[in-house]
């Protein structure tokens, strides 16, 4: 059941940034796109009901229930970016807005856009790791709950991973000229050529 729901939730992130955007544009109701695009997190707290529904009936804790503590945690931090996203790119390639936003590529300011990505993967990590110490105390048992004291180390794991990213991508950025950025094209400009 909770394997199902976190497919059900990423699917239903999707299906209201869609709509929240056809809203926005299409429609040009600004108030039903932001009723659509703040609904999301209402997904993350149903997963959370469910998967302490499932401990409390009985269940045994699994991997099942740290990946939904993960992807929470992860949603919680990084979902309003991927909206923003999805936002930028549709307002520019099918309404002529501007520009999207794109990382920086060297100096000072890659250096500070890398130490903002880890920390905010260090705040995903750190909300899974609480969610899964909230699933262990609901639980209740520990021969139940054994699965999920395993997804710390997953979680440890997924943090240096990131600083890797993070340092390398810092170092990379020391010293780097910056390239210069040719001229963006509309997806509307490419389909018509």
């Amino acid at each position: 059941m909770v394997v199902a729901m976190i497919v059900v939730c990423e699917v239903g992130f999707w299906v209201l940034i869609a709509l929240g955007l056809l809203s926005r544009y299409a429609l040009r109701r600004r108030r039903l796109s932001n009723v659509f695009l703040f609904s999301t997190p209402l997904l993350e707290l149903i997963l959370l009901v469910v998967a302490v529904v499932d401990l409390r009936g009985g269940a045994t804790a699994g991997a099942r229930h740290g990946i939904a503590a993960l992807y929470i945690g992860s949603t919680v931090m990084f979902g309003h970016r991927a909206i923003r996203w999805v936002d930028q790119r549709v307002g520019y390639h099918f309404l002529g807005g501007p520009l999207p936003w794109r990382p920086p590529t060297h100096g000072v300011e890659r250096i500070r856009y890398e130490v903002t990505e880890f920390a905010r993967m260090v705040g995903a990590m750190a909300i899974a790791a609480a969610l899964v110490g909230l699933l262990i105390l609901i639980t209740g048992d520990a021969d139940r709950s054994e699965a999920l004291v395993g997804t710390f180390g997953m979680l440890g794991a997924i943090t240096a991973i990131s600083l890797v990213i993070a340092v390398v991508g810092a170092v990379s950025a020391v010293g780097k000229p910056p390239k210069p950025k040719p001229a963006p094209r509309r997806l509307r400009d490419r389909v018509s050529a």
